[in-house]
């Protein structure tokens, strides 16, 4: 039980530990990324063979996209309210999120973050939850913590109360990705996670940068 609590609650601390306290996301991001490879390798759950169908691609195309219009299309609805671009760029100056290494962060962000979070998260973890489980169950919980990590990255950047509804955003997208993972693998959630990504980082070159 305390190993199983472990690896729920790890993520969240190293975010903690490396934005709150450290305030840096280089470490942040050596620590988080770190832990999630280092599980999988240990649980043999690193695979880069492809087993990518028509319809798990054009799932976690579709998908993806609907998650990026949303991202995007909120911010332009209700830019100047979801964040103060001053207030935002301060925050993530604290945090070392500038300069050189905003294209080294992105590239992590768009094109390793999907594979490790969907990897550890609607894989290793879902497996692991769905022994004590329900299906529907265990996808609420894991979403949970997949989501807790992600209030001390929106609590500090977005205005109040769309903070709390990126987070809510956060849960249902977690809760989506398991979805798509269970009925079409893990190669569509991989797909759609990357290009809500991405759309994250287009919102940031076009009102914070």
């Amino acid at each position: 039980m305390i190993k199983f609590l472990f690896l729920l609650f790890m993520p969240t601390i190293f975010v903690f530990f490396g934005l709150w306290l450290i305030q840096n996301v280089l470490v942040t991001f050596v620590c988080f990324y770190g832990w999630m490879f280092m599980i999988l390798y240990a649980n043999n759950k690193i695979n880069f063979k492809v087993a990518l169908t028509k319809k798990s691609l054009y799932v976690g195309t579709l998908s993806g996209i609907l998650c990026a219009a949303a991202i995007i299309g909120s911010s332009l609805f209700f830019s100047g309210k979801i964040f103060h671009v001053e207030d935002m760029q301060a925050v993530l100056q604290i945090w070392g999120f500038s300069g050189w290494k905003v294209i080294i962060l992105a590239v992590i962000l768009i094109f390793i973050n999907p594979y490790l979070e969907e990897m550890y998260w609607r894989v290793y973890m879902q497996n692991k939850v769905k022994k004590h489980l329900s299906l529907t169950t265990s996808t609420i919980v894991t979403s949970s913590f997949y989501t807790l990590y992600h209030l001390f990255i929106v609590l500090p950047v977005f205005a109040f109360p769309f903070n709390w509804i990126s987070a809510a955003g956060v849960f249902l997208a977690g809760i989506m990705w398991a979805c798509i993972r269970e009925r079409y693998g893990a190669e569509a959630a991989v797909i759609s996670h990357a290009l809500a990504d991405a759309a994250i980082m287009i919102v940031y070159g076009l009102y914070v940068r």
